[in-house]
């Protein structure tokens, strides 16, 4: 006895070839349908700032994760009522608008701890005048600036205040001995040598790793109907389009032909 007939990809490919005009003009049709509705959508403009959110460290100098610089929680940090307000003070937009026309994104290496790696918050904003998203990427980007300087600049008052009472015991020291270089007075003045070396080296790496910068300002904004992105909705609908294709192919080229079993 015959078993049923087998469907193959050969014959799944068969029934495509003989559908292949519809293919093609599915996905030429869909392809010029998607380019033509970019010209009926509202433009948008994009402008992006990038922040460099610091690194905090411990006394010993191991790196430490906080809230405000874990790649993981960054965003949301920056997302916070504090940061929000700041932005809409300075545009004069509601913060409900200034979340719902910016997208914040602080990018994870695949891979690394998140506590071992530089935190860099990328916001996007998007707005229908070029000047009023460049105008809110820059002032989301001073406000995160402001936000992540604010435990950074008391630790650094901190270390300066430190080096600079070092220094100043030490001159007091180098004249005492100078006058009366007795052993304890020497003793002393190592000691506060030790101390002044560690708080500049505390100092400079505060200075070089843990300070928050602004990496890039918006100076231009891309525009959601440019010819690149027109063209990324072509080929997007095209796609589609072809899938689509297939589907009517298979379903209008007299079917997928099965092929004999054994007997």
């Amino acid at each position: 006895m015959a078993s049923d007939g087998e469907i193959t990809l050969g014959s799944i490919w068969s029934a495509i070839w003989r559908g292949k005009w519809i293919v093609v003009a599915v996905t030429v049709v869909a392809g010029l349908v998607a380019f033509a509705l970019t010209f009926t959508q509202d433009t948008t403009y994009t402008a992006t700032s990038k922040v460099y959110l610091g690194q905090a460290t411990t006394m010993v100098g191991n790196l430490a994760s906080t809230p405000g610089t874990n790649p993981l929680t960054a965003a949301v940090v920056l997302n916070g009522d504090d940061v929000v307000g700041a932005v809409a003070k300075a545009t004069g937009m509601t913060p409900s608008a200034v979340r719902s026309h910016t997208d914040i994104n602080v990018p994870r290496a695949p891979g690394a701890a998140a506590n071992n790696q530089p935190a860099i918050a990328s916001l996007a904003a998007s707005m229908p005048s070029r000047d009023e998203a460049i105008r809110l990427s820059n002032a989301y980007a001073d406000a995160t600036l402001t936000s992540a300087s604010t435990g950074y600049d008391a630790v650094r008052t901190t270390l300066q205040t430190q080096v600079r009472r070092m220094r100043a015991e030490e001159i007091r020291l180098q004249a005492l001995a100078r006058r009366s270089p007795d052993p304890a007075t020497l003793n002393q003045l190592t000691d506060v040598r030790e101390v002044l070396t560690l708080s500049e080296l505390q100092l400079a790496r505060a200075e070089q790793i843990e300070a928050p910068s602004i990496v890039t300002l918006a100076r231009s904004a891309a525009s959601s109907t440019s010819t690149s992105n027109r063209a990324r909705e072509a080929i997007t609908g095209a796609i589609i389009g072809f899938l689509i294709g297939i589907v009517i192919a298979l379903a209008t080229s007299g079917g997928i032909r099965r092929a004999a079993g054994p007997a």
